[in-house]
């Protein structure tokens, strides 16, 4: 019976640890980032631990959610456009896809720093 037990809270253990590195995996991801727009001005970028995210450049709000994408937070914007968040060694990295572009056409990306 001690066996039994023992092995029910190895897993239950395992299980704990596993959702607990996911969990905060995702919240690496949250917070505020700054870059530039694909015209070179400047772009904030937070995003929250609930999945949404906001954007500010020139004076416009952005509005939309973001996926842990696995190696990157994806941003889905209401206007249609996509933002991707890479890590790039020790920096971030952000690519910007217009609304209807596929993410698998290797696009240039523009520095980001994360800020908070």
């Amino acid at each position: 019976m001690k066996a039994v037990e023992l092995i029910r809270v190895s897993f239950a253990a395992c299980l704990i640890a596993v959702l607990t590195s996911s969990a905060s995996f995702a919240g690496d991801w949250a917070g505020k980032y700054m870059t530039a727009d694909t015209k070179g001005n400047a772009f904030s970028i937070t995003l929250s631990a609930d999945g949404t995210a906001a954007g500010e450049k020139q004076g416009h709000v952005l509005k939309g959610t973001w996926e842990d994408g696995g190696e990157a937070a994806v941003i889905k914007w209401e206007t249609g456009w996509t933002t991707k968040l890479s890590k790039d060694g020790d920096r971030y990295k952000k690519t910007a896809y217009r609304p209807g572009a596929s993410m698998e056409v290797q696009t240039d990306g523009i520095g980001a720093e994360k800020i908070e």
